[in-house]
């Protein structure tokens, strides 16, 4: 991060403190860690920086195009607008924000800086799942925030492990709530009539994946019974959008209970955290508190002696010797960074203006991490004994011999930012093609070529095997949808170890070879 082209120098003066170094960087901001040269009280502060909108002028002035001034207000607008929501907040387990200043033609959110580990980095550290009475110091605290958040009437839409600080005396602290992406998603949904949705990959839920999804404390229900499957089970949960295909296609729920996969744990907690998770938010918990009873959690938040995990114990100990943690990393979420890259894109154009709510009282606004969901209808598993519908006289006779078209990428889902998926980048396109011989369809994209079978209705789905794949998404390709005399339409799913890729596919007959 030191070398970000974009970012304050070292040095720089921001609302009388200096910066120090950047934090971490997304599509809408920035975060360094300052220090006051008049009291020494070091801060983390994120500065609104909209990448590839924004740009500097001087040492620290930002400058925008006279185009990008709507979105630039209506951004800048709610940027300020939830940094002030966050600074009356005031509980010993939420990051606490102390300022907002409006300078050098942007905002800044200036708050407390907290020195620590994420959660999810100690769980790595720890290398074994936890069990109840070490987990418990950890998150029933975090629980309780929740539960005073909640009371506030906001959410917090974005908790997972690395949004989770543990100091080193293992007291938690809640950081990097989701007002950026909400700020991102917002931004897609009023330059783009197409469906976007923010989310995190296996914590959030699944109403924040569907464009016309509504929010309200339920998803941080979902979120933090992911958080406690992560914990108690050694890996998350399957994520919300893989339920939701298997779903879609008539399958089972690929949600595995969590008694499968950590059988120590009492029936009680197990079930507690499944019910956190369920699929449909009114089968979730209704308040935060429940799902803590159901933990059994009694929340004494005031002793004097906590039991540390091991990971956590070697951090106490070594806590003295250890350099300043950059721990907002995470902060605006890795897939943000696609927001300058759509805008230079074209994909972003002028929003209008709009309310701007993150409260529960009034419905959550439709969601994205730069990442677009297809709206797929959940239909129930097919009754072999259900009589067949009739199909019509459609026959692969009746098709063009070859369809041209293109695979137009719209969401990436990356498992680190080490290893991105840098070639899958929401509107990009590649060149598809089929060619129909009979009943067989022989698919050709980025030099790649499939051969499938067509059913009598149109309908075709392959998936290749990690052998068959060669080139730029070297594992598993899917390739699913229709084919008529008129075109092709369907969904394509490329995943490798580095996440998975996906874009929707249309194709045309080729009128020379019809």
């Amino acid at each position: 991060m030191a070398d970000d082209p974009n970012a304050l120098r070292p040095g720089a003066a921001i609302a009388g403190y200096h910066i120090i170094r950047v934090l971490g960087a997304g599509g809408f901001g920035i975060t360094y860690e300052a220090d006051s040269p008049f009291t020494g009280k070091r801060v983390a502060i994120k500065e609104f920086f909209p990448r590839g909108i924004a740009s500097r002028e001087g040492d620290t002035r930002i400058v925008y195009s006279p185009r990008d001034s709507e979105i630039v207000e209506w951004a800048l607008k709610r940027f300020e607008s939830s940094t002030l929501d966050q600074c009356r907040l005031t509980h010993p387990n939420i990051v606490d924000v102390v300022h907002y200043v409006k300078d050098n033609g942007t905002g800044y959110m200036i708050m407390e800086y907290v020195e620590g580990e994420t959660l999810e980095h100690l769980l790595r550290e720890q290398g074994t799942p936890l069990n109840s009475d070490e987990l418990e110091p950890l998150l029933s605290p975090v629980l309780e925030a929740l539960g005073y958040l909640h009371r506030q009437r906001l959410i917090h839409r974005d908790i997972a492990p690395d949004n989770i600080m543990i100091r080193a005396d293992g007291r938690p602290v809640i950081i990097d709530f989701g007002a950026i992406k909400l700020i991102e998603q917002e931004t897609q949904l009023r330059s783009n009539p197409r469906s976007f949705a923010v989310m995190k990959q296996f914590y959030s839920p699944p109403e924040q994946i569907e464009a016309d999804g509504e929010l309200d404390h339920r998803a941080d229900i979902y979120s933090m019974g992911a958080v406690l499957y992560r914990a108690f089970a050694g890996r998350p949960p399957a994520s919300a959008e893989e339920r939701m295909q298997k779903l879609a296609y008539g399958k089972p729920d690929s949600y595995v209970p969590l008694s499968a996969v950590a059988p120590a744990l009492t029936p009680e907690i197990a079930s507690a955290v499944d019910r956190a998770l369920s699929f449909n938010a009114e089968d979730r918990q209704f308040q935060i508190e429940e799902l803590r009873d159901e933990l059994d959690w009694n929340g004494d938040d005031d002793r004097t002696e906590i039991a540390l995990p091991r990971a956590l114990q070697r951090n106490s100990d070594e806590a003295t010797r250890r350099s300043r943690l950059p721990w907002l990393l995470p902060l605006i979420g890795i897939s943000a960074l696609g927001i300058g890259v759509a805008y230079l894109s074209g994909l972003i154009a002028l929003p209008k203006f709009g309310g701007e709510a993150v409260q529960v009282e009034t419905p959550a606004p439709k969601l994205d991490d730069v990442k677009e969901i297809p709206q797929m209808q959940v239909k129930p598993a097919e009754d072999a004994n259900a009589p067949k519908q009739d199909t019509g006289p459609h026959t692969t006779a009746a098709l063009a011999k070859r369809y041209t078209g293109e695979v137009v990428f719209y969401r990436v889902v990356e498992n680190s930012a080490e290893q991105a998926l840098t070639n899958c980048v929401p509107g990009r396109r590649a060149a598809f093609s089929v060619e129909v011989d009979g009943t067989a369809l022989q698919i050709l994209h980025s030099g790649n070529t499939f051969v499938t079978g067509v059913n009598t209705d149109g309908s075709f789905d392959f998936q290749s095997g990690a052998s068959e794949t060669t080139g730029l998404f070297a594992r598993k390709m899917r390739y699913s949808g229709k084919v008529t005399p008129e075109a092709i339409e369907g969904e394509f799913v490329s995943t490798n170890d580095r996440g998975s890729c996906y874009g929707k596919l249309t194709a045309k007959p080729t009128p020379a070879v019809q």
